[in-house]
């Protein structure tokens, strides 16, 4: 399914637009933008179609397009989501170099942080990211996620076998608050 739409200070969460398949597909063309993501070959631009379409009847998925500056900058989901466990695996892909280093990926964490944890019944998002992601790093660790563990030689970039280390953020109610500063779940009492 598709995620609301959920305004921050640098981006914007919302649907995907059938139109923008192409402008999606073309991400992947870009060696340097999908060197930290285990798809590196551009798919065709029927198959993000198809993709799409999957995502907004999947009902274990939310996914969201990010914008910023009302341009479509790269997407963000939760997959996976194990509704009676109250889990699910988080990704992203900022596809616009133009935006690195802005801050955009923590804000977008955080945002579908608290969407996970206040609007759903989940309690816990799984992530992960390619050694040497530096910037998927500080943005996870900057979102509340804490390394829990790590897949040894996960996957092979630029002639290198690296690690994938694992993530996982957790809605504790006695924790920290996350997000606008509200506690991350509601109880009766």
């Amino acid at each position: 399914m598709y995620g609301p739409v959920i305004e921050g200070k640098l981006v914007r969460l919302r649907p995907p637009r059938a139109d923008e398949a192409e402008a999606i597909s073309a991400w992947f063309e870009d060696m340097e933008a999908t060197r930290f993501l285990k798809l590196r070959h551009p798919p065709s631009v029927e198959m993000e179609k198809e993709f799409l379409d999957r995502v907004a009847r999947d009902p274990n998925a939310v996914w969201w397009a990010v914008e910023h500056q009302g341009r479509l900058v790269g997407g963000t989901s939760i997959v996976g989501i194990d509704w009676k466990h109250g889990h699910g695996t988080t990704g992203t892909v900022l596809a616009d170099k133009s935006v690195w280093g802005r801050g955009l990926g923590r804000e977008l964490m955080q945002l579908r942080a608290e969407y996970a944890f206040t609007q759903t019944p989940l309690r816990a998002l799984r992530s992960g990211y390619l050694e040497g992601n530096v910037a998927s790093a500080r943005a996870q660790k900057s979102a509340g996620y804490k390394e829990v563990g790590r897949w040894h030689d996960d996957a092979f970039v630029d002639g290198t076998w690296i690690d994938g280390p694992q993530y996982f953020t957790v809605c504790d109610p006695f924790d920290e608050p996350i997000g606008s500063g509200e506690r991350c779940l509601k109880t009766g009492s």
